[in-house]
């Protein structure tokens, strides 16, 4: 009886001492790794609407030669005229210039008038003009080797949306310009180049044979 009492209360410490090592290792374990986060949402910046964007020009030009004729009081332009083709084709356009010399400080300068073309896309989406405007007001430079300077503009709206070109008006950027050929300029008489030197650098003069 004694050997088996012994036996029961060892079978009962086993016991115990297993439980005590089951709940110690139970609660001694490391806790689960918890989920990542998803990561934040992309956020992509917002591309310009449409709607602010400049719109395309209908028309890109090319000036491929221009020529002044003092004599006639006339100027001849030859462009190189595309149309945007993600828009109809302008029935119309118009083309407008003005000229100015290089003559350091006392420029010259004068305008033409805005001519019209009409259905200049009739053959395609390319096209080459010529244009003739009168640009009366322009004066012969003081030496034949003086060289003038055109400035081109193209609209579809009309004649005064052609004249304001983009920019300043009275800057004489020979860099976005255009060199012009000049026909019927003369060697100025001495009179002449006094009267030049007299006059207002703002002022054009204009020759008596001229007036």
């Amino acid at each position: 009886m004694n050997a088996l009492r012994k036996l029961s209360g060892l079978l009962v410490f086993v016991a115990a001492l297993a439980g005590a090592f089951a709940l110690s290792s139970y609660f001694s374990a490391p806790p689960a790794p918890a989920e990542p986060s998803p990561p934040p949402p992309l956020v992509r910046p917002e591309s310009p609407r449409a709607a602010d964007a400049a719109p395309p020009a209908a028309v890109t030009f090319k000036p491929r030669l221009v020529l002044l004729d003092f004599n006639a009081g006339k100027s001849y332009l030859t462009l190189e005229l595309e149309q945007n083709p993600d828009g109809p084709a302008p029935e119309r356009l118009w083309v407008w210039a003005d000229f100015f010399s290089a003559e350091g400080v006392l420029r010259t300068r004068c305008e033409g008038e805005a001519a019209e073309v009409r259905q200049p896309f009739v053959r395609g989406r390319r096209a080459t003009v010529v244009v003739e405007m009168p640009a009366r007001g322009c004066v012969s430079p003081k030496s034949p080797a003086a060289t003038f300077y055109a400035r081109v503009n193209v609209s579809t709206e009309s004649a005064a949306a052609a004249a304001r070109p983009p920019g300043d008006r009275d800057a004489f950027d020979i860099t976005k310009a255009t060199p012009v050929v000049t026909q019927g300029a003369r060697l100025w008489r001495q009179s002449d180049a006094k009267r030049w030197s007299e006059a207002d650098a703002s002022r054009r003069y204009v020759p008596r044979s001229e007036r």
